[in-house]
């Protein structure tokens, strides 16, 4: 196997700040070419002179590429194995997500900022109809749509930018240029999981007060779809640029396959450990630590079990990170098809109904917290309280299955922290275990 270099540009920037290299052996190095970076690439890569190794490299990497059709093309048009990181991202690496790119050498930065009165070629409703029967149908855009970033998940996805006028539009071609907005659209006769999803996410904005990825309906009837307002980015004016920001698998140095604790192996997994030295990196670790446990405990009682490694990321504005706004939170516990365990142990617990006050305890003082406090928990009792009282608004058949599993996740939860909190009476939810 030949040896192959590619330069790795932050947006913005005209000169590579690190080079990422397949060796003759197969094995992966990345190296930054500057120490004078605003922050570093990832948590995991520190900006140093010395050389990343193999899994070193390939863990924060490899995330960057999804298993979709894009990457099977390229994977059978060129002859690329699977695990050739740095091969697949010689092709797919100047749109991957993010505001990094990776290109050969001498091809320059691939993403800039986009200009919305310039950079952008305006949908009008037709046309964004059609994207999103194509969506809704088939699972991507139609052929003769340039789709302007790669997305990861089962749904089907397009990112948008929306216009100053309010219009949606896609980059001119030939410009990697940011986008605003991702458009998620379900399956036919799943259309239901738009308005859950969008109400689970504002439930999530009034239970807790970490910052939350707006979200809005578009359309309407058969067809309609999750708008969700990108937290990477900044628009000013008539101009956006990408925010650089990673995902907790990439800050703790994992491939894609340990997103979940149930993946890893002692010393390397994702479970509460992990997680505090990602709060220790960010920029107020306090504020970090507290609003990832009410987070938590919101995304249980939401029946969202699937708050994986790669469902929390990190946003760098500074030298050190910030944790990022929530984002996707799905009603997974109405789910009858998958897997409720939990994506992280709290204390010994990794089902709902078998996490105690002493379990919750154990994971506050794990995620780094010095002691567990009285107003703690009584603040997790509210996050239940406020939850419960939104229970008896959720009927008909958009919102009654959420408001059974939210009665089904409070009653556990509100019995560890010992809150007195009346649970009304439901449906009982399907639990599927190990």
């Amino acid at each position: 196997m030949a040896r192959l270099d590619l330069d790795v540009f932050f947006e913005g920037t005209h000169i590579p700040i690190g080079e990422l290299s397949r060796l003759d052996d197969g094995s992966c190095t990345f190296r930054y070419l500057t120490d004078t970076l605003p922050h570093p690439l990832s948590m995991s890569l520190p900006i140093r002179d010395e050389p990343f190794n193999d899994l070193q490299t390939r863990s924060f990497f490899s995330n960057l590429l999804f298993e979709n059709a894009q990457r099977e093309q390229v994977m059978q048009r060129h002859g690329i194995e699977f695990g050739d990181v740095v091969g697949l991202l010689a092709y797919l690496g100047a749109d991957c997500p993010g505001s990094i790119s990776c290109v050969p050498k001498g091809n320059g930065p691939a993403k800039l900022p986009g200009d919305l009165q310039h950079d952008y070629d305006a949908l009008d409703d037709s046309q964004l109809k059609q994207i999103m029967t194509s969506l809704r149908d088939f699972r991507r855009v139609p052929d003769e749509t340039g789709d302007p970033s790669p997305l990861a998940g089962v749904q089907g996805k397009i990112a948008l930018a929306r216009l100053p006028d309010g219009r949606f539009a896609l980059p001119k071609p030939g410009l990697n240029v940011p986008t605003t907005h991702i458009l998620k659209v379900p399956r036919p006769g799943e259309m239901t999981t738009v308005e859950q999803e969008h109400l689970l996410m504002q439930m999530m904005a009034d239970l807790q007060p970490h910052p939350v990825a707006e979200t809005s309906v578009l359309g309407e009837g058969d067809l309609r779809g999750l708008l969700v307002t990108r937290f990477d980015r900044r628009v000013e004016g008539n101009f956006v640029r990408r925010i650089h920001q990673e995902d907790f698998a990439q800050a703790l140095g994992f491939g894609p396959q340990l997103k979940y604790e149930r993946n890893g192996t002692s010393g390397r997994c994702f479970n509460a450990i992990a997680i505090r030295s990602v709060m220790e990196g960010t920029m107020v670790p306090g504020r970090s630590r507290q609003a990832f446990v009410e987070v938590t405990i919101a995304n249980l009682l939401l029946g969202n079990t699937d708050n994986h490694a790669k469902n929390h990321a990190l946003l760098y504005t500074a030298q050190r990170p910030d944790f990022a706004p929530v984002y996707d939170v799905a009603p997974v516990l109405i789910d009858d098809q998958v897997l409720h365990q939990l994506s992280f142990n709290i204390g010994n617990a990794n089902m709902t109904d078998e996490i105690t006050g002493s379990d919750i305890a154990e994971f506050i003082l794990a995620v780094g917290f010095p002691r567990v406090t009285s107003p703690l928990l009584q603040r997790l009792r509210s996050l239940v309280a406020s939850a419960v009282h939104r229970i008896g608004e959720m009927q008909g058949p958009v919102q009654k299955r959420i408001g059974d599993a939210i009665a089904e996740q409070a009653k556990w939860l509100s019995a560890a922290l010992e809150a007195d909190i009346e649970i009304p009476d439901r449906d009982a939810v399907i639990i599927n275990r190990p």
